[in-house]
């Protein structure tokens, strides 16, 4: 049987879910935090639900996939692989296999650090258990957005020094040196790399960058893009051969009803490219 991974759990990727399952594939829906519709407080245009809040809408969405068969699993992907097969990936510390992708993770935009794309892999992390013991006894920079990371730096402060920053305001983990400053800027020079916050810069052997998200171009390099919206064809396909996306990460306009439209159109193609492939079988 077939599997595919879902990336998302919102309107979009569960409807693509459901749809599958009925097509007899084995189906796994990552997701990482709660999904746009439910922090909606009332949604008055989806067809046969009126006036119903998101949070409500989005429960009725998950059961329902529950039910249907469809695995949840919580976690954040971090890279996606293709390999000979299928695909392969990095969610959190475990690493998933599975023989397509839907992309259906609504928008999410990252503000990065200038220089930080460049340097992903020569400098620059996203994961401290994939890449920690690698610096280990070395210095390292950990930049957090929140203190959801805790367990990360736990592990890196257990292992080498770290230095501290905030990308924004929270509490500090203890055992850390803060520094005070936001990371405006990240270079390299010579085998390490400089980080600049404030009128201060300071040299590392390693930068983690811990964010609960993941730009889409360190996701996935080789997506093609229409701004901040992944570009798809009419069956939700993307410029990666068993990638697909469908919801709010399409682009606009941002509705459920939208959503749920492309998740199904998205798992029909996924549903013919497996049978092309021989994978569903």
């Amino acid at each position: 049987m077939a599997h595919v991974l879902i990336i998302g759990g919102g309107p979009a990727g569960c409807s693509a879910a459901l749809t599958l399952r009925l097509r007899d594939a084995d189906v796994t829906i990552l997701r990482s935090g709660a999904s746009a519709l439910e922090k909606a407080k009332r949604v008055d245009n989806y067809p046969g639900l009126p006036e119903m809040a998101g949070s409500d809408m989005q429960k009725g969405f998950t059961q329902q996939a529950e039910k249907a068969g469809v695995k949840f699993q919580n976690g954040l992907a971090r890279l996606i692989q293709k390999t000979r097969r299928g695909f392969t990936v990095l969610a959190g510390e475990d690493m998933i296999k599975c023989d397509a992708v839907l992309l259906a993770t609504g928008i999410g935009r990252i503000a990065r650090i200038a220089g930080e794309d460049a340097l992903v892999g020569q400098g620059v992390s996203y994961c401290a258990t994939c890449d920690g013991m690698l610096y280990k006894g070395r210095p390292v920079a950990v930049v957090c957005q929140d203190a959801s990371f805790k367990e990360d730096v736990d592990f890196l402060k257990g292992i080498c020094p770290v230095d501290y920053y905030m990308e924004k305001p929270h509490e500090a983990p203890e055992g850390v040196v803060l520094v005070p400053g936001k990371p405006t800027a990240i270079r390299a020079e010579g085998e390490r790399v400089i980080l600049t916050a404030g009128e201060q810069e300071k040299a590392y052997d390693c930068v983690f960058i811990l964010r609960p998200a993941v730009a889409l171009s360190t996701l996935l390099p080789k997506l093609e893009m229409n701004g901040e919206a992944v570009k798809v064809d009419e069956k939700m396909r993307t410029s990666v051969e068993g990638v697909f996306a469908a919801g709010d990460i399409t682009g606009a306009p941002y509705q459920a009803a939208r959503a749920v439209g492309q998740g199904n159109t998205a798992a029909l193609a996924i549903a013919q490219y497996l049978n092309e492939k021989g994978e569903n079988k």
